[in-house]
């Protein structure tokens, strides 16, 4: 795993390290006193993101929060998430949909009791349920219902083209390779997929705008919430914006709640999305706290617990998390 590599050299080379990652310059720091000189004293200086190549084309080039350069654009963009999109008020908006979709994940978990279950299945059905709620106004299940498996396949194949190794980051002379691999040709095809599916949710939200019955019954149901799509095609609509943001810079700002909603981080360019993700923890580890008791399978203790780590978009549990929970009666 890369940081655990970092860490061993950081142990002998010190707590700043010079690295030459191909064609790349690269300095790894290790220290609370070079992290706040980094992330907060010279924060502007180091505000960047690299414009890797798979965010090039996933990112709508580069235009999402995550890896757009450091500019008015990024500036606009962030203030759009923390004002609008992330904002404590925004926030405490969705507690219907937390509280909907951990009342469903008790419920499930109610009908195992005494049972081994797979919980780290369990928390991913929780996550995205809710952040598909919050950002396109339906249920991951739903998406996946209605399409065939194609939210899922999309999104899996994107994050693990984020996630994967490209030549052509490393060595720019070498981009080619790129296309002889057949990285390029995934790209691509993963581009229009994703470009299709958010030309898809953007349009159900346009049409639910236009005044349609069931738009009109929903808008005036007490539970009615704006979901992400519905803020941005609303901030999109302003003329006051620093940067006029396009279809694409608004799939891309779409696209970036959905599968990077990790609290990760620090200084200017810190995730916002870490109050979001709190709420969620907080109440869902609570509830099942509360309604279970919990034990491993049988046989199983502590100590054989598998904690080795997965490389990836984010750093996971390689195997699943399998418990026995009793409901307390």
């Amino acid at each position: 795993m890369p940081h655990h590599f970092l860490t061993r050299i950081a142990k002998q080379l010190g707590p700043i390290i010079y690295l030459q990652l191909g064609q790349v310059p690269t300095i790894v720091i290790s220290s609370p006193e070079l992290a706040r000189l980094v992330l907060k004293t010279h924060d502007h200086i180091f505000a960047n993101r690299p414009q890797l190549i798979s965010a090039q084309y996933l990112s709508f080039g580069c235009s999402d929060v995550t890896f757009s350069p450091y500019g008015p654009y990024w500036r606009q963009a962030r203030k759009i998430c923390v004002t609008e999109l992330l904002s404590p008020k925004r926030v405490h908006s969705f507690q219907l949909v937390r509280d909907e979709e951990v009342n469903r994940l008790v419920t499930n978990i109610l009908a195992q009791s005494g049972t081994e279950v797979d919980m780290s299945k369990q928390f991913f059905t929780l996550a995205n349920d809710i952040l598909c709620r919050v950002a396109f106004g339906k249920r991951f299940i739903e998406g996946v219902e209605g399409n065939n498996n194609k939210l899922v396949n999309v999104l899996t194949e994107t994050q693990a083209l984020f996630a994967g190794f490209c030549v052509g980051d490393f060595f720019p002379k070498w981009k080619w390779v790129n296309r002889v691999s057949g990285y390029r040709i995934r790209l691509t095809k993963n581009l229009e997929e994703l470009r299709a599916v958010c030309e898809e949710i953007i349009e159900e939200h346009l049409a639910r705008k236009e005044g349609t019955a069931a738009a009109a019954g929903r808008k005036n149901d007490e539970y009615y919430r704006e979901d992400f799509v519905d803020v941005l095609l609303r901030v999109k609509k302003q003329d006051d914006l620093e940067v006029p943001i396009t279809d694409d810079n608004l799939k891309a700002l779409v696209l970036d709640q959905d599968y990077r909603f990790l609290p990760f981080g620090g200084g200017r360019r810190g995730c916002p999305g870490s109050a979001f993700a709190l709420a969620t923890i907080e109440i869902a580890l609570a509830r099942l706290l509360y309604h279970f008791d919990w034990s491993f399978p049988l046989g199983v203790g502590p100590d054989d617990t598998d904690l080795t780590e997965i490389f990836g978009l984010a750093t996971r549990k390689k195997s699943a998390l399998v418990l026995v929970p009793t409901a307390y009666t």
